[in-house]
């Protein structure tokens, strides 16, 4: 009797430690959106990058390459409200109330979900290019990869002593017909020169540097 207890004890316990950390992992990625589903609905499959800016309290950013039959495109998204700073000069000009206000709705945006919208842009690329990024792309067989959820963070008996700089994880959407998966990495850069091998890690780190490289935000 008393085994029974303590193995359900030590699966409640594994159980908490996985919620919670898929909890942090979670808390920096702003989950699926409208443009995730729009992907879903009108696109064959669509691979997105979230750029999250959760430590200074900015929307996400993404860049997104999508494939509808025999034509694959690119995209990016980016919440950048570029008066703003040019227009907080302009405060001591206000009456108080007024002017807490009018930031109050400008700044608004941070709060509005990711959509085709005014932020969203195509990146245009040759299509003979595109078909290339996605080919390259596939390498890594995406649609196979699993995360830090499933194989741990960090490095298993190695003491983690890293002095975060302020980043956050790297986010991957994999978008299908059929489901919308979300994968999170915690500083695979770091980790993979910290503890190498990790083969899901090694290809986040190549995949995200596709992205970086090929697909601009303009």
């Amino acid at each position: 009797m008393k085994k029974v207890i303590s193995i359900l004890l030590i699966c409640l316990t594994h159980a908490l430690v996985f919620s919670q950390e898929n909890d942090v992992f979670l808390k920096y990625s702003q989950g699926v959106t409208p443009l995730h589903k729009f992907f879903q609905q009108y696109a064959d499959s669509t691979i997105i990058i979230e750029y999250a800016n959760a430590t200074d309290g900015k929307p996400s950013s993404y860049k997104l390459i999508s494939r509808t039959g025999d034509f694959v495109n690119t995209f990016y998204y980016r919440p950048i409200d570029t008066a703003y700073y040019s227009s907080f000069k302009l405060k001591k000009d206000f009456n108080v109330v007024l002017w807490t206000q009018l930031m109050a709705h400008k700044i608004g945006f941070a709060k509005t979900p990711p959509d085709i919208n005014i932020f969203f842009n195509i990146v245009a690329i040759n299509p003979d290019t595109a078909k290339k990024i996605w080919k390259n792309i596939s390498i890594y067989k995406p649609w196979q990869m699993v995360d830090d959820k499933v194989f741990g963070r960090g490095c298993k008996g190695i003491p983690d002593d890293l002095a975060y700089d302020g980043g956050g994880p790297q986010i991957i959407h994999f978008i299908t017909k059929k489901e919308i998966k979300t994968l999170v990495f915690w500083y695979p850069d770091y980790y993979e020169k910290r503890c190498p091998g990790n083969k899901n890690r090694q290809s986040a780190i190549a995949i995200s540097s596709i992205f970086y490289r090929q697909i601009p935000f303009n």
